[in-house]
């Protein structure tokens, strides 16, 4: 296929230079001596209280709830918090990621003791998925609006992904939050699977307060650093910035329309 050329390019960026207010185009483009965030703005240096406040506000403005924990009193507050969200939430099931923060807390025994079942992000072995998928219920051909049993999507997914998407509640542990925009950074992979913060209907995250940066370019800088080739990235990088909003042509907001539609979020100092 042989390269295209471009018609008229000339007339197109003249008319656009008019309605500027321009009287001719500029022989040379404009100069561009700035890159990324302006140097005032990368100065700005808060304390780690201040970062939490920052964090907290915005956080909340946005309808997310926050608890800030001593780390000594970690695991028996957070757990007491997400039994009361459960209890009031009518949470059953959760999904958590695999990962050494969630583990040391013992979030697990706290969600038991109150009847609630937990699906840690983690491969099923192959004989329990097969038979979990044996043990699905069948269905009426004409239900699902028509779909065959044998071709629903539903069925051709993982037994890890099904268990998921039954859960109400989904516990992560962010690699980032950045206080001025109170967003969470989420690197996944096969341990921490974005289903856990996308299918459930209840976002629950828990992170230390050293984790916690000033503005979005601070975790990208560290997120980056040292790789060089695409397979040293994460799968997938999710900011989750409040719960999920989404609008139609008439401007109607809905709220958890496309993930979670209550947040909550957990700071360790």
């Amino acid at each position: 296929m042989s390269n295209g050329t471009i018609q008229g390019r000339e007339a197109f960026i003249a008319n656009l230079s008019s309605r500027l207010g321009r009287k001719a185009v500029p022989a040379e483009r404009p100069a561009h001596p700035f890159r990324g965030a302006p140097a005032f703005y990368k100065e700005i240096e808060r304390t780690a209280d201040e970062k939490i406040g920052l964090f907290i506000e915005n956080w909340t403005a946005l309808t997310g709830k926050a608890l800030v924990v001593e780390e000594a009193e970690a695991g028996e507050k957070i757990g007491a918090w997400l039994q009361e969200v459960a209890a009031e939430l009518g949470v059953t099931q959760v999904s958590r990621w695999e990962h050494e923060g969630l583990q040391a807390l013992g979030l697990d025994a706290a969600l038991a003791a109150k009847g609630i079942a937990v699906v840690p992000w983690r491969e099923i072995p192959q004989g329990e998925d097969e038979a979990a998928a044996a043990a699905e219920p069948s269905s009426n051909p004409a239900d699902r609006s028509g779909i065959q049993a044998n071709e629903s999507n539903w069925a051709g997914r993982s037994e890890l992904l099904r268990r998921t998407e039954r859960c109400q509640l989904g516990i992560v542990w962010p690699d980032f939050a950045v206080a001025n925009t109170g967003t969470l950074v989420l690197q996944c992979s096969r341990e921490r699977g974005r289903s856990v913060s996308l299918l459930t209907e209840i976002l629950f995250a828990v992170f230390r307060a050293d984790q916690l940066v000033n503005r979005m370019g601070e975790a990208f800088t560290e997120i980056t650093s040292g790789k060089t080739l695409p397979e040293q990235y994460a799968s997938s990088l999710n900011l989750i910035t409040g719960p999920s909003r989404s609008a139609d042509i008439e401007n109607d907001l809905t709220i958890g329309i496309h993930g979670p539609g209550k947040v909550y979020a957990v700071i360790i100092k």
